[in-house]
């Protein structure tokens, strides 16, 4: 459990005693949740088999009860189990509310046993509240309204049956507009009735005069520091990337698989005519700019829109911020996006015959290095503005072909549409294109005759040097890899998580401070 040391205690004591601490957590919370059997098995997605339903469930609330949470909120957390699944997690969050923590729940249709486990419920219809108190008088309230629960009968169902509806399963069938106004007048008489009662009216008084017990510096939750975040970030980070070791491989031969095909498709056309070697270096040169940039791409599209809601979900709860998730995610991904483009120049550069000088060699790789960061930052952009892999799939050509037809092979830009023309200064296909050709045909000779220069004053690439084209991919990189990282925060950036350290101090200070005056101006009854 990485919830646990990402959010932890950092002034707990010294780092041994802390991490002893937190692994003395981690594993209560195996134990106390059932999860012995499933401790080495991932959790699993859609696509991906893993651990049951219930055990979801209950890892979801082994995360946050590990944490030492005050109050725990839990959506539904029995729906879609079993009668005994659901029964387990009941218990457990009784086991939890024992401990002194806050447990806030919705069930629906809970049984007889599950109802019993309760402390103190709320019930709703259409928006109003019906009742809201202790269990234990729940029961004898309805019966002075007129709806006493029989002896064998499931309370919930009671409720739902007997007074929400009175019995009658019409408003299951119906629709109409006569069964919707009976249904909003039921509503307000069981609310108007528990307006009136004794119960609400003791509810009020202990609102309006409530225990004011002082907040010390204490009980403020602490965050562990961005360092430890990342740490934990990165072990997990690189154990998923281990376990999806296809992933891996496929990256890893698809490197090689494009190497091959490109190589032995242009193989040795050093030995060709000018005019055949001038056709296919700019072909092989072109195709290796888009491979490594659209590859990168997909490679990190596929990944994260499965991370994203992981993501948002453990942001929203706190366990880490973004700049630690976002220096962790390029940390991992950074070793394989440095490989890739290295295999395949290492493959490709020698089949295609390109210029045999070490420098010349040095700059294709490093350029296609830079392409393949290019494109992880661009897919890194696409995971963060769209939330599915269909809505990307269907946005990437959009924005991508502008790249691809302003690259410098199709359109001779230095000639091309003047209101258009700025498109080609955009596109790190351009950059790449351009530096890989002047790289392999400035002062290129066949049989003595200087074709290079000559080709590169008709293809009209524009007046930047290879170092300043490399430096312009690692630009637009940069600007890619930025506004990624501002879509994530954006998307991050609801409710209170969104606070400034200096926001939280100044909330910290006003809750050390004296008690609310509309609290402390109230006499006590």
């Amino acid at each position: 459990m990485h919830s646990q040391p990402a959010r932890g205690d950092p002034a707990a004591g010294t780092k041994q005693a802390l991490k002893a601490k937190q692994k003395a957590q981690c594993s209560h919370a195996i134990s106390l949740f059932g999860l012995e059997k499933c401790r080495a098995t991932m959790v699993g997605d859609s696509s991906t088999k893993g651990i049951s339903g219930g055990e979801k469930k209950r890892t979801a609330i082994a995360m946050e009860w590990v944490t030492e949470s005050p109050v725990i909120f839990l959506d539904e957390p029995t729906s879609g189990l079993d009668a005994h699944s659901a029964l387990m997690v009941t218990h457990q969050l009784k086991d939890i509310a024992d401990t002194g923590r806050t447990v806030v729940a919705v069930l629906h249709q809970p049984s007889s046993e599950m109802f019993a486990l309760v402390d103190d419920i709320v019930v709703l219809f259409e928006g109003s509240i019906v009742y809201m108190g202790e269990r234990s008088n729940f029961i004898d309230y309805l019966a002075r309204l007129g709806y006493p629960c029989g002896m064998y009968t499931n309370p919930a169902d009671h409720v739902f049956n007997s007074v929400l509806f009175d019995g009658n399963p019409g408003h299951l069938a119906s629709r109409s507009l006569g069964n919707s106004i009976a249904m909003g007048q039921r509503a307000e008489t069981l609310a108007a009735a528990w307006a009136n009662s004794a119960e609400a009216a003791a509810l009020h008084r202990m609102v309006d005069n409530p225990v004011l017990t002082p907040i010390t510096a204490s009980q403020f939750r602490r965050t562990s520091p961005p360092v430890s975040q990342m740490t934990y970030l990165l072990k997990r980070g690189g154990r998923n990337a281990l376990r999806n070791s296809l992933v891996l491989r496929i990256r890893l031969g698809q490197a090689v698989f494009f190497g091959l095909i490109i190589g032995l498709i242009f193989l040795n056309t050093q030995n060709r005519p000018a005019s055949v070697q001038q056709q296919n270096f700019s072909g092989a040169l072109f195709f290796t700019c888009v491979a490594q940039f659209l590859t990168a791409t997909l490679a990190v599209v596929n990944v994260f829109t499965g991370e994203r809601l992981v993501f948002q979900r453990e942001r929203a709860a706190g366990y880490y911020g973004l700049p630690a998730y976002y220096a962790s995610k390029n940390i991992v991904e950074l070793p394989i996006q440095i490989c890739v483009p290295i295999i395949y120049s290492c493959i490709s550069y020698w089949l295609l015959g390109l210029r045999r000088d070490a420098d010349k060699f040095f700059i294709y790789m490093a350029t296609t290095v830079c392409l393949n960061l290019c494109g992880f930052s661009f897919g890194m952009f696409l995971g963060a503005m769209f939330s599915s892999l269909a809505a990307i799939l269907s946005a990437l050509p959009l924005l991508f072909l502008p790249f691809l037809l302003f690259g410098g092979l199709f359109v001779n830009t230095g000639n091309s549409t003047v209101w258009l023309r700025w498109l080609q200064w955009i596109s790190p296909i351009k950059y790449g294109y351009t530096a890989l050709m002047y790289n392999q045909f400035r002062g290129y000779e066949v049989d003595g005759t200087d074709i290079g220069d000559r080709y590169l004053d008709q293809v009209n690439l524009g007046p930047f040097s290879i170092a300043v084209n490399i430096v312009f991919i690692l630009a637009i990189s940069f600007v890619i890899w930025l506004a990624a990282y501002i879509l994530l925060a954006r998307l991050s950036s609801d409710g209170e998580h969104a606070l400034s350290k200096r926001a939280i101090r100044r909330q910290e200070e006003s809750l050390l401070g004296p008690p609310d005056s509309r609290f402390v101006s109230r006499p006590s009854n």
